[in-house]
């Protein structure tokens, strides 16, 4: 698991309450448990990269690098994350997420669904990979 800490990604995705009593994260991980999403894991898909432009993690690193302060002020982009393929579903259905990298995820918002957002990581893709040290 190089490069990713699972517990931090989970956490990040779980449902909860702030101190002030609102939701956080509505569609986040209600029922399935940290070894649930860590069975899920698998090394060989992280490996591949963004599931919709396939940019790779260390690619994002290198992109990160170069520009730190354009990923909502180097707060994501360092690495790979989490996303529902269909936004309007839970990350309780396991099935339906995927890896992808902070420009997609960005980009494809909670409004495309994987297919409707194909054309644009393509794009996108295209655009990350021209970019030079």
């Amino acid at each position: 698991m190089d490069n990713i800490n699972l517990k931090k990604v989970y956490d990040a995705k779980k449902y909860g309450v702030t101190k002030k009593g609102e939701i956080k994260n509505p569609l986040g991980f209600r029922e399935r448990k940290l070894d649930d999403f860590i069975k899920w894991f698998n090394q060989t898909e992280f490996d591949k990269g963004c599931h919709y432009c396939g940019t790779t993690n260390e690619r994002c690193a290198e992109l990160y690098k170069l520009r730190p302060k354009a990923t909502r002020g180097g707060k994501r982009g360092r690495r790979l994350e989490l996303d529902r393929a269909d936004p309007f579903g839970s990350y309780d259905n396991l099935d339906n997420l995927v890896w992808c990298c902070y420009w997609c995820n960005n980009a494809k918002s909670n409004f495309f669904t994987a297919s409707e957002f194909k054309a644009i990581a393509t794009a996108i893709g295209l655009a990350l990979s021209d970019i030079k040290n």
